[in-house]
């Protein structure tokens, strides 16, 4: 097994186990009657509800979607056309592996704590979604940082035409990718502190979207102006 394989599986690991912790405390702390909310709405009311049972089996089948994940992204390394390149850029895949556990660990304990305090979904205080939009720009903080790191993948990174193509595309696109997606995730975790209601939901997406256009349409003209564009340079970062 590829060390990098190995600290991704014992990252999978941890985050299984936190979310195993996260579930045992909230079936401890669930009412015993009453009814509990599964899904939030954009505006961070909750819109599906189920009874303890449900709110149980809920509540723990999240540590195996988090343990699936792992797996798959241990998989991934393998079956990528490309596989040489994720393991030549394995700091940055293990970030992402990172930045993904900590996303569905975040999500796992904004879905518990909203469990108990059914009081407050019921209100729809859109703490859920301040939970999911703060995890998810943290990853992209994190996926931000090791943009640049990373080679040409099918999986992974700005994936176009262009930057498939020509591995020069792809390392001036991903220079310019990573701070873009950091900014996003900054603006949008100070987003999940200040704003409420649907702007809450779609700060994220919106930063995180002009991060993306942006890139995409200059790796068209790093890709005009790239050497490789034909044949590819198998450049190190």
């Amino acid at each position: 097994m590829k060390p990098f394989i190995r600290n991704g599986l014992l990252i999978t690991l941890g985050a299984t186990i936190a979310g195993a912790a996260i579930s045992l405390a909230a079936t401890q702390a669930l009412p015993t009657n009453g009814e509990f909310p599964v899904h939030w709405g954009p505006t961070g009311a909750p819109d599906r509800w189920t009874d303890r049972t449900g709110a149980i089996r809920y509540l723990w089948t999240m540590p195996a979607i988090t343990l699936g994940v792992g797996l798959l992204l241990a998989a991934v390394p393998s079956i990528d056309p490309r596989k040489g390149n994720i393991e030549k850029g394995r700091r940055g895949y293990v970030a992402i592996w990172l930045a993904v556990m900590v996303l569905l660990t975040c999500i796992h304990g904004g879905v518990a704590l909203q469990m108990i305090r059914t009081g407050e979904a019921a209100e729809g205080s859109g703490q859920m979604v301040r939970w999911v939009i703060a995890g998810a720009s943290i990853m992209f903080i994190i996926v931000g940082n090791y943009l640049p790191k990373t080679r040409s993948s099918f999986f992974f990174g700005i994936r176009t035409p262009w930057t498939l193509s020509s591995d020069t595309a792809w390392e001036k696109t991903h220079r310019l990718a990573g701070p873009l997606f950091m900014i996003a995730g900054a603006l949008g975790l100070v987003g999940a502190f200040i704003f409420n209601g649907i702007l809450l939901a779609v700060q994220l997406t919106g930063w995180a979207g002009l991060a993306a256009i942006i890139s995409v349409i200059y790796s068209y003209f790093a890709w005009r102006n790239a050497s490789d564009r034909e044949h590819g340079t198998n450049l190190t970062v």
